[in-house]
């Protein structure tokens, strides 16, 4: 991590700068250094803090459907989840609906780490609000989201 009176040397960034993948991963980057920072002391990844909030808003989802949502292979979400309910933030129970799978929820102390959460990446959205001209954060969820389902395809 560089002092803030460290100079950085000069560096010719070519066509990146022009790039919007450029530019939306250098934003992104900043601002998950950012959130990391501000939750560091509450042990959750920006990644955890999205699969709580999917499974506080679909109470009972499998895993199954949160590969397909998240486009993620198994495996992968497999290890956030054991992490997670090692840690008592989620538990699951056989589903009613296909005794197959395994449906997910949130522990009391998921729901109070989420909201502890919540708050901080609440308070990161009205910082970046503040550097946004007025309209200018629905202009660019809808651009953006307007990016992401073209190349959903």
């Amino acid at each position: 991590m560089n002092s803030p009176k460290e100079e950085l040397p000069q560096i010719n960034f070519g066509r990146l700068t022009g790039y919007i993948g450029y530019q939306v991963r250098l934003a992104q980057s900043a601002i998950f250094r950012d959130l990391s920072r501000a939750i560091r002391g509450l042990r959750v990844t920006p990644g955890e803090f999205s699969l709580l909030t999917v499974l506080e808003a679909n109470p009972g989802v499998n895993s199954v459907t949160l590969v397909r949502v998240y486009k993620l292979d198994k495996t992968t979400l497999s290890l956030s989840l054991k992490r997670l309910t090692k840690r008592g933030l989620i538990e699951t129970a056989r589903s009613d609906d296909d005794r197959r799978y395994y449906s997910l929820h949130l522990t009391t102390g998921g729901r109070q780490l989420l909201r502890k959460v919540t708050r901080k990446i609440e308070k990161q959205e009205r910082a970046m609000d503040a550097v946004l001209r007025p309209g200018g954060r629905a202009q660019l969820l809808r651009l953006l989201a307007r990016i992401s389902s073209v190349f959903e395809r």
